[in-house]
């Protein structure tokens, strides 16, 4: 592939499928191949510049364009905390049973797409879904695993809602929930493979 500039041209080379891909998407956009890839070496340097990892950029975008395709939306944290215990002081066992269907319709993205660690993939793009989160710890011991995740400035009762989201993510992905612990900031659960306890 040749890339032309005012006072030079340089040969580059690329993989086909790439170029074919590139040439579609410059075929969408109505504009010249030539004038599709300059454009697209302009961000990479400005990104690169910026100290901006690019992969990780789009990644992040792809997941977020996903949030908004599922329903997510944005809304003050403070806020949140207080509409969240409102309705969990009104209605506990109902709020608690739509955070653990909450947690079902997330996971089931991941037990239909070919992710070799799915829970491990959850869990990631979980806490860049979550802003609030600000860790999450996952360590596999055996068929069980346990979970931590740290929420420093959420009230306990979120704690509460998050580890009943979360037990329904696990669920949904193969586990069974053992125990769970939560305090003002941190949630822990140790859950257990469903199919090592069948032949268990």
């Amino acid at each position: 592939m040749s890339l032309g500039v005012e006072t030079e041209r340089k040969a580059l080379f690329a993989r086909k499928d790439l170029v074919e891909k590139l040439s579609e998407v410059a075929r969408r956009r109505g504009c010249s191949l030539y004038n599709l890839v300059n454009e697209l070496f302009e961000i990479a340097v400005k990104a690169e510049d910026s100290g901006v990892d690019l992969r990780d950029f789009t990644e992040r975008e792809a997941l977020l364009a996903t949030a908004r395709r599922i329903g997510f939306i944005l809304v003050l944290e403070g806020l949140w905390y207080e509409m969240s215990e409102l309705a969990y002081l009104s209605s506990r066992d109902e709020v608690l049973r739509s955070w653990f269907e909450a947690g079902v319709l997330m996971a089931k993205h991941y037990t239909l797409s070919n992710i070799r660690v799915p829970l491990r993939r959850f869990l990631e793009n979980f806490k860049n879904l979550m802003w609030n989160i600000s860790d999450i710890v996952m360590r596999e011991d055996g068929n069980a695993v346990h979970i931590s995740i740290a929420v420093p400035r959420a009230p306990e009762h979120y704690g509460v809602l998050l580890a009943n989201l979360l037990e329904g993510a696990l669920t949904t992905l193969g586990y069974r929930v053992h125990d769970k612990e939560v305090t003002r900031s941190v949630v822990r659960l140790k859950a257990v493979r469903k199919e090592a306890e069948a032949s268990g």
